[in-house]
Formats: C-alpha cells, sequence, structure tokens
C-alpha cells in the first residue's frame, strides 16, 4: 500500500525551465563581460606622458561604431533579461524560491547605460 503513494520527489531534479534560467543567468554574465570589453574599445585612449613626449595621436572621441554595437547588445540583454524575470516571477511560488538578482542587476546595468548613451 505505501508502495503505490509514493511519488518522485520532483524538487531534486533541475527541469526544463530551471536549466533555461541557469543558462540565461550565465548568458547574463557573459554578456556583461562581453560588454565591458567593448566598453573599453570604445572610450577614448588615455593620454599618458610617453604619448605627448613622442607626440603620439590618440583617439579622444568615442567610437561610435563601437558604441551603437555595445547599445544594441545591451538592449537586447535587458530585453531578455526582462523576459527571464517575468518567468521567473511566474514561475515561482514558495517563499523559499529562488530570486534571480543576477538578472535583475544586468538589467539595471543595462537601462542605466542604454538612457546614458542616448540622453548624451
Amino acid at each position: 500500500m505505501a508502495e503505490m503513494n509514493e511519488q518522485p520527489d520532483r524538487r531534486k531534479s533541475t527541469d526544463f525551465f530551471g536549466s533555461v534560467f541557469i543558462w540565461m543567468n550565465i548568458a547574463a554574465c557573459a554578456g556583461l563581460i562581453a560588454a565591458i570589453l567593448i566598453f573599453h574599445r570604445a572610450k577614448p585612449e588615455f593620454e599618458t606622458f610617453f604619448d605627448r613626449f613622442y607626440h603620439l595621436h590618440l583617439r579622444r572621441y568615442w567610437d561610435l561604431h563601437y558604441v551603437r554595437f555595445l547599445v544594441d547588445i545591451l538592449g537586447a540583454g535587458t530585453v531578455i533579461n526582462a523576459a527571464g524575470l517575468l518567468l521567473s516571477r511566474y514561475r515561482g511560488r514558495r517563499r523559499t524560491d529562488r530570486r534571480k538578482l543576477v538578472l535583475f542587476l544586468t538589467i539595471l546595468y543595462g537601462l542605466l547605460f542604454v538612457v546614458s548613451r542616448t540622453l548624451l
């Protein structure tokens, strides 16, 4: 009789949506790292003493090609992360469910950068 009532404990395994959320967190971190690298490439070059001494010509303006690419990447990442947050909001039913802090932070960083680049 006890054998019929035993059901597998589903909380111990990761389901499809759990795997999707894990990969979204990994993608969010990778996208943020890629955005930081593109930002480094787009910013004006820093002038040092040796650059002035040897009269080297440095780029003193933002590279707009990289800035556009960066805004596009951060905008797409923000939309994907917002979708992940919405999915996790409707999927999590218990108080003990983990919150998706990384997704929230990447949305915040993405929005701040996109707004700052479009206003300036």
